[in-house]
């Protein structure tokens, strides 16, 4: 006879010894499993020789569990338990549907109030339960989270001034200008830098490179004001310019998303092109879950 410690266990032996304390018979049992009643007993047979007791007794045409059995039952049962979830876990895993890894995100402040729980609810009603972080941030402390892998996927701006980070998609769009639906050029075609020599303009501020494409294209038309208020995020802008209280230019991509206020969106002349892009760390693997995600991303831009 075989010594236990000869015998290798695995799931199998547990499933038999629960589908026969279900059934009380191995031919039962083995319709049950799916395989033929000699394998059945078999796999009885090497899980009582590991164990080094008998789990059953033969009476008549019927198997009753031993003393030995009843009391381990409980605790074979558990390991039954404990295989299938880890088998659950895996494949979601695999899926990317576990909630044990979240999907790390980080927008700017414009986005993270406006397209991204819009884009969240969409996508949780797709994907089902993933747990999701959202860092909100200036595009450099995005770019420093996702490099340092504190995030998955970040929105910047491009060219990016930090190493280390994979474009996912990229998203050209340009500047437009963006002001109060009743001012008396919010019904123009475009609107070109003569036309803001005399207009209160609402600018963000002097960190980002566009706006010193910007300051030069204004100092060629020969406009040297100052902006009236500076802003430091598209939101914040496209707010001020829905008072009244002057003309935002910023990105038509983020602008866009406050359609809802009483604004109209007039292209400028000449075109400022600005690109974004979702980006990943070079050096961390995404989470599987990450690729339906940007699909979504895609749709949007």
């Amino acid at each position: 006879m075989k010594k236990s410690g000869d015998v290798q266990i695995s799931i199998k032996h547990i499933q038999a010894f629960d589908a026969i304390a279900a059934t009380g018979s191995t031919i039962a049992a083995a319709v049950d499993l799916g395989i033929s009643q000699s394998n059945t007993s078999r796999l009885l047979h090497q899980l009582e020789v590991y164990l080094g007791v008998r789990l059953f007794d033969r009476d008549k045409n019927r198997l009753s569990m031993t003393r030995e059995g009843m009391q381990l039952g409980p605790q074979i049962r558990a390991i039954a338990d404990k295989l299938m979830a880890l088998k659950i876990t895996a494949q979601e895993l695999e899926e990317g549907r576990s909630t044990d890894i979240p999907l790390r995100l980080a927008f700017p402040a414009s986005l993270s109030a406006t397209l991204v729980p819009r884009m969240i609810k969409s996508f949780l009603a797709e994907a089902g339960p993933v747990r999701i972080e959202i860092a909100s941030g200036n595009y450099l402390a995005i770019e420093r989270m996702v490099a340092e892998g504190a995030v998955d996927l970040g929105f910047t701006r491009l060219p990016s001034p930090t190493p280390g980070l994979r474009e996912e998609h990229v998203m050209p769009t340009r500047n437009i200008c963006v002001l109060h639906k009743s001012h008396p050029l919010a019904g123009n075609s475009k609107i070109d830098v003569e036309q803001l020599k005399t207009e209160n303009l609402i600018l963000l501020n002097r960190e980002r490179a566009v706006r010193h494409e910007l300051e030069a294209i204004f100092y060629r038309a020969g406009l040297r004001r100052r902006p009236a208020i500076e802003a430091h995020s598209v939101g914040c802008g496209c707010a001020l310019a829905a008072e009244g209280l002057g003309i935002a230019i910023v990105s038509e991509l983020l602008a866009l998303e406050y359609r809802a206020l009483p604004l109209a969106f007039v292209p400028l002349e000449p075109t400022i092109s600005v690109d974004y892009a979702i980006v990943s760390s070079e050096l961390s693997p995404l989470p599987k879950i990450a690729v339906p995600f940007l699909n979504y991303i895609r749709e949007w831009a």
